[in-house]
């Protein structure tokens, strides 16, 4: 089945207040300006094609859409359709969360604008569930009227990841051979999603996954260049990341007043249950949720499991229509 017949959302690009010639790209499903928004950011690797599978089913996108709301996902500086002239000649690390809660900052302004309101609520997932709560927790703590945050990282030592992200020569230290950004395949994706999962078990969809990954490449005008066809994400998440994973928050969880609601599949070794309750209980929402599912990974939001990732989030933000 080929993923293009499914590719339907809208494209939106919002001229970037922070890096000259930069066009941030929105994908939207039931994007009428009346509606009540919600904007998804996306984590590390994936860009907002995580959040809208062309398959059917797939996307927690349209899932959104189709509960009433307008929904809305970004790419930030440098990932899928957000394409960076700067980030083809820096060498460093491109695009930490500081750069990205500048992005949110010019998707919330451009989002509210459009629909002439004072708030959207607001889903991180991953490094995006690090940006939007600081986001949430800072300068758009007026703006956002629900946040959920997905595969939650917050603060807690992780020496698997830290193998990963320390410098070879000093662990106490990321890896300074981290340029501006790296190439991802899918066989990079396929390898750390089975890792994840037990030996045998059939959490995730083989057309969903072919779908993601396609997408996804179809986003990067490069990837046909590489032997193996590859898509670039940023690397400034890996100077993000290396400070969440060695125990060092990035921001104050007690500062975020607005409704939280927090998911993680149960089998996540990233978003660790022990990271995400002790993100829970020191968030200052007077109102806030933890849901945990069982039989899922860092990528619960595109396996078998995604149903119960969806109506979760859309019973959370139509709360707001019921208690206003």
């Amino acid at each position: 089945m080929s993923w293009r017949r499914h590719d339907t959302a809208t494209s939106h690009f919002v001229a970037s207040t922070d890096e000259t010639d930069l066009a941030l790209h929105l994908r939207a499903h039931g994007d009428d300006p009346a509606r009540t928004p919600v904007l998804f950011v996306h984590g590390a690797t994936y860009a907002s094609r995580l959040y809208d599978v062309p398959h059917p089913g797939a996307s927690w996108l349209k899932a959104t859409a189709d509960a009433g709301f307008a929904a809305y996902a970004l790419d930030i500086r440098g990932y899928g359709k957000s394409h960076s002239a700067r980030m083809e000649h820096t060498k460093a690390p491109y695009a930490r969360a500081s750069a990205a809660r500048r992005d949110i900052d010019d998707a919330v302004n451009w989002i509210l604008a459009r629909h002439d309101r004072l708030q959207l609520h607001l889903v991180g997932g991953s490094w995006g569930s690090i940006t939007t709560a600081s986001y949430a927790a800072g300068t758009g703590a007026d703006r956002v009227e629900r946040l959920v945050l997905y595969a939650p990282i917050f603060a807690e030592k992780n020496d698997a990841w830290l193998s990963l992200l320390a410098d070879p020569a000093d662990a106490s230290r990321l890896n300074p051979a981290f340029g501006a950004c790296r190439l991802v395949t899918e066989a990079d994706t396929r390898a750390r999603w089975d890792a994840e999962m037990p030996e045998g078990a059939d959490w995730r969809d083989e057309d969903v996954f072919q779908a993601m990954v396609r997408a996804s490449l179809a986003d990067d005008p490069q990837s046909p260049r590489h032997e193996a066809p590859a898509f670039r994400a940023p690397n400034g998440t890996f100077v993000d990341l290396f400070e969440a994973f060695s125990a060092r928050p990035l921001y104050d969880p007690g500062a975020i007043r607005a409704p939280a609601l927090l998911i993680r599949g149960g089998a996540d070794p990233t978003s660790t249950r022990s990271d995400a309750l002790q993100l829970f209980d020191r968030l200052g929402s007077e109102q806030k949720h933890y849901l945990e599912i069982a039989n899922g990974a860092h990528f619960v939001s595109a396996e078998r499991q995604a149903p119960s990732v969806f109506d979760a989030t859309a019973r959370f933000l139509l709360e707001t229509a019921l208690h206003p």
